[in-house]
């Protein structure tokens, strides 16, 4: 009988790569799930390259976006030995002539006796001295050495801003002590017993905190009311001496706590000075020892019905209440070896006098040319030029052409069809994309915020050189924009950076600010009712609206509706915009009011738009891939598993087929045997 075979596992049947074949066909889906993944996986990179290059293009247009500060200056000096200079947007063209005759000094004081050794005990006593105004006492004992003195004038939490050390000269160690400022305010006197202070009982505030010298009055919590334009301060007081002090000044809306603390200077005639520290006025007095000084604040409320709290002022210290008793180290035991002085200057010839001068307390000088920081060297006369730095606006507009094109590329690149490879763009059925494009362009081609013909010298960016082509590429045209700077240079830096400037066709409201970020660049329509000298109703809307909406007011200033979104966007274009009313007459006042914003600002608000990490277009559009990326890994994980268990299946499956061959081929065997 012919020998009968039947298949199994010793029959050589692959049953392992028939699972797999199976499985192959059964992995179709999961095949089609891993390659939208990695589909989607470029997009989110290509995505995330687009957002690179526009931030790169945000941070180019935000160099342009503030007109004041493209307005650069070049300066020169004369001589840089004696002086040089530098510029801010808030300068002007044209050359200057300095006239330095004396440069700032610190003070500096040297013991005249001293001592043979530095660990000489100077013995116990009381030290004190004065610096700017400030009094420092210190207390030795019987083991305090000359080395020590230093250590407890250096490490002193009140020092007042005076470095000790030692000198020696002729087998002695003399104490040094020197200011660490210059200018004339700033003396060091070592006193024979303290000085008298006052200090206000209670902190000026705002918003709970400390004010600060340039903090304006009526924005203390302790102000309210309305300024009338009769109001005033009156100083009372006596002097060291007890001479009395008697003076008033008027309060405006724009008087600030440096001018209180001014004319209390004033009023004491040098004889004390006052200080604001930590919300307080401080009074010093300017010769130790028993003192008459005295201080009250009152305020006037004139024929208003305003009210400013004044603080109560009580002396603090009393004057001549602690003497000083080292030995050795009495004013008379130190020699003046540099006084405290201040610099001195004419600019173009003013002061006019042989014997007058500009004073300042440094060296540094940023307040008397508008826009230019002196810095002096030496004495002399120099000639100071400041000439307009054209080249670097130029050159921040070019950044701004080769990051808009940068992103104009990417684009092109990402949404386009390749001839040559016969592929298509990673992006290119992205409409985000296609918008993202058309956003940024529309501030390049329309007329720009608030800009009007036969006012405004440029209205389009293409006035001034900037131009796309076929391509939707960006190119700056440098002729014509030189030819632009020539016809208009203040009128071109408007057009780049106009930063929501305004202005009125109304004598009776008149533009007085807009927010940068809330308030939208164009021409608004105001409406303002005054009766009795109070604003009793206004309205805003914007010149291509039909309806107006209410507007806040607040003495005589009216601030657009300042409403936001969940996502923090200003909910109507006038938020932000504040205008000034005219009280003194009666009526109903119609206004036209411009709000200029140059294109530059207008792409940073398309980007943002763009951008914003809340609502932004390219935002929401990388969180819709996370989002399929984030489904796809679940549609993956889900077949992997149905997998696993259909493999499993098949696995047993053929098992079981071959355990039941196996033994069929023995049962066979058996019978062939028998």
């Amino acid at each position: 009988m012919p020998e009968i075979q039947l298949t199994g596992i010793s029959t050589g049947i692959d049953t392992s790569a028939i699972v797999q074949q199976l499985m192959q066909i059964e992995s179709q889906r999961l095949y089609k799930y891993e390659a939208d993944k990695i589909g989607e996986e470029q997009v989110r990179t290509a995505l995330d390259e687009l957002e690179s290059n526009l931030n790169s293009l945000d941070s180019a247009v935000g160099a342009l976006s503030d007109g004041d500060a493209l307005r650069a200056y070049t300066t020169t000096s004369s001589d840089v030995d004696i002086a040089t200079a530098e510029a801010t947007d808030k300068a002007f063209e044209g050359n200057h002539t300095v006239v330095v005759d004396q440069l700032a000094n610190a003070e500096r004081w040297v013991q005249t006796t001293g001592s043979e050794y530095s660990e000489d005990y100077v013995g116990a006593g009381t030290f004190i001295y004065s610096y700017n105004n400030q009094e420092t006492t210190l207390t030795t004992t019987d083991t305090t050495s000359l080395d020590d003195l230093v250590g407890l004038i250096n490490n002193d939490a009140n020092n007042p801003g005076v470095t000790a050390s030692l000198l020696k000269y002729n087998d002695a160690y003399h104490l040094v002590l020197n200011g660490n400022d210059a200018g004339s305010d700033y003396e060091i006197s070592v006193n024979s017993s303290n000085t008298e202070v006052w200090q206000s009982d209670s902190s000026f505030t705002t918003g709970s905190n400390d004010a600060s010298l340039s903090t304006v009055l009526t924005d203390l919590d302790q102000f309210s009311g309305t300024l009338v334009g009769d109001e005033s301060i009156t100083i009372t007081g006596t002097q060291h001496d007890g001479t009395a002090v008697n003076a008033s000044f008027s309060v405006t809306a724009n008087t600030k706590l440096s001018h209180l603390v001014g004319e209390i200077n004033d009023a004491f005639s040098g004889t004390a000075t006052a200080t604001l520290e930590n919300g307080q006025i401080v009074l010093t007095d300017h010769t130790n020892g028993t003192s008459l000084m005295t201080l009250s604040l009152s305020y006037g409320a004139g024929s208003g019905s305003t009210t400013l709290t004044m603080p109560g002022m009580s002396r603090t210290t009393e004057g001549g209440s602690v003497s000083a008793s080292l030995t050795g180290f009495a004013q008379a035991d130190f020699t003046e070896t540099q006084s405290a002085q201040d610099s001195r200057i004419k600019v173009d010839g003013y002061p006019t006098g042989a014997d007058e001068w500009i004073s300042r307390s440094s060296n540094t000088i940023d307040d008397v040319i508008s826009g230019v920081t002196l810095h002096l060297h030496d004495t002399g006369s120099i000639q100071i030029g400041l000439t307009r730095d054209i080249e670097s606006v130029k050159e921040k507009v070019q950044s701004m052409v080769e990051a808009y094109n940068a992103v104009i590329t990417f684009i092109e690149d990402n949404t386009g069809y390749n001839e040559e490879t016969k592929e298509a763009g990673v992006l290119m059925t992205d409409s985000t994309v296609r918008s993202i494009s058309n956003n940024l362009r529309l501030p390049l081609i329309q007329q720009t915020s608030g800009f009007l013909v036969d006012v405004d010298a440029f209205l389009m960016p293409g006035q001034i050189g900037l131009e796309l082509d076929r391509d939707g590429k960006l190119s700056l045209d440098e002729t014509a924009f030189d030819e632009a700077v020539a016809e208009d240079y203040m009128g071109l830096l408007a057009l780049i950076g106009a930063d929501k400037s305004g202005s009125s066709n109304s004598n009776a409201v008149n533009f007085y600010g807009a927010s940068s970020d809330n308030t939208t660049g164009g021409t608004y329509d105001v409406e303002v009712t005054v009766s009795g000298g109070a604003i009793t109703s206004a309205r805003i809307k914007s010149e291509d609206e039909s309806t107006y909406r209410d507007a806040t007011y607040d003495g005589n200033i009216v601030t657009g509706n300042s409403e936001f979104s969940e996502d923090g966007d200003a909910l109507y274009p006038e938020n932000g915009l504040q205008l000034s009313v005219d009280l003194s007459q009666d009526g109903t006042f119609n206004a036209v009011v411009r709000v200029k914003q140059g294109f530059a600002g207008a792409m940073e608000d398309a980007l943002d738009r763009i951008l914003k990490s809340t609502s932004g277009m390219l935002t929401l559009s990388q969180e819709s891939i996370d989002a399929r990326i984030e489904n796809l890994e679940e549609e993956i994980e889900d077949e992997k598993d149905r997998l696993t268990a259909r493999e499993q299946r098949l696995q047993l499956k053929y098992a079981r087929l071959e355990s039941t061959l196996t033994m069929l081929q023995r049962q066979m065997s058996a019978m062939q045997s028998m």
